[in-house]
């Protein structure tokens, strides 16, 4: 038994539009992008691992980048 069934249809009707996408439909948006005025390809495209690491990368200092390209070890060293 519902105690109140007149507040459930309500509650139930917006539970409906929500999963619709009502209001979406009803109010489309002439760009779509965030309040940044990124776009959702953006996003994508920074969320991406290869991305990330490459912005990884660039926050390294100079040195730092020579020190590993200097100091990884060629194959031919290791097998003498």
């Amino acid at each position: 038994q519902i105690a109140d069934p007149e507040t459930c249809d309500r509650m139930y009707e917006s539970l409906v539009r929500i999963h619709t996408n009502y209001y979406k439909n009803k109010y489309p948006r002439l760009k779509d992008t965030s309040f940044t005025g990124v776009t959702v390809q953006d996003c994508k495209m920074i969320l991406a691992t290869d991305i990330l690491k490459q912005m990884e990368d660039m926050k390294k200092g100079t040195w730092k980048k020579l020190r590993e390209k200097f100091s990884a070890k060629k194959p031919e060293e290791d097998s003498k």
